[in-house]
C-alpha cells in the first residue's frame, strides 16, 4: 500500500503573496505526489502480477492486490474551475502528461495575473489536490490489478489545521488505510 499524504496549505495570515505560494503548493502537494507515485508504481504493477497469479491458483481473498491512496481534500472539488476546465479536468481520456500540462498552465495563468479570468480559482491548495484527484483516476484507469482511490481525511487537529481541526489525526488515516 502506498499512502501519498505529503501535502502544505499556507496559512491564511501568511504574507506570502498567492503567486509565491503557487510553486511551493504545487512542487509538493502535486507534483511530489505524482513523482513518488510514478517511482513507486513499478513495485505495486508487481505486487499486482503476483496478486494475480495467487488467485490463479485458488486464493480468492479480496485483499490480495495492492493499493495506491492519494489523500486529497474537498478542497479539491471541480467546481472550482470553469465548465470548460472541468472537463478537461474529468475527461476520460485524461493522461498524467496532460494533468501536469494542466497544472502548468495553472501556473503561468498566475504568474501573467489572468487565473480567474481564465477559469482558474483562487485556491493554489484547491487546485493542487483537484489535480491530485484527477490523478487517482488516471491511476486507477491505467493500472490495473492496482486499486486506486483518494480519500479526505476531514478537518483533523493537525499542524496544517493549526489544531483547529475536530477529528483526532488518527481518525482521519483511517480513512486512507481502511481500517
Amino acid at each position: 500500500m502506498l499512502v501519498n499524504n505529503a501535502a502544505i496549505a499556507y496559512k491564511a495570515s501568511d504574507p506570502t503573496p498567492f503567486e509565491g505560494q503557487t510553486g511551493p503548493t504545487l512542487r509538493i502537494n502535486t507534483y511530489g505526489t505524482l513523482a513518488l507515485t510514478d517511482a513507486l508504481l513499478p513495485l505495486l504493477r508487481e505486487a499486482a502480477a503476483e496478486a494475480a497469479a495467487t488467485v490463479a491458483k485458488g486464493d480468492h481473498r479480496a485483499d490480495n492486490g495492492p493499493r495506491l491512496v492519494h489523500v486529497a481534500s474537498m478542497a479539491g472539488a471541480l467546481r472550482q474551475v470553469s465548465p470548460a476546465l472541468r472537463e478537461r479536468f474529468s475527461s476520460p481520456s485524461l493522461t498524467l502528461g496532460a494533468l501536469r500540462g494542466l497544472v502548468g498552465e495553472f501556473e503561468a495563468a498566475v504568474a501573467a495575473g489572468t487565473h480567474r479570468a481564465d477559469g482558474w480559482g483562487s485556491s493554489n491548495y484547491g487546485l493542487s489536490k483537484l489535480a491530485v484527484i484527477a490523478a487517482t483516476r488516471v491511476h486507477a484507469r491505467e493500472n490495473p490489478g492496482v486499486l486506486a482511490n483518494c480519500c479526505c481525511p476531514g478537518y483533523c487537529d493537525t499542524d496544517m489545521t493549526s489544531h483547529g481541526g475536530t477529528r483526532p489525526p488518527a481518525e482521519g488515516a483511517r480513512n486512507a488505510v481502511g481500517f
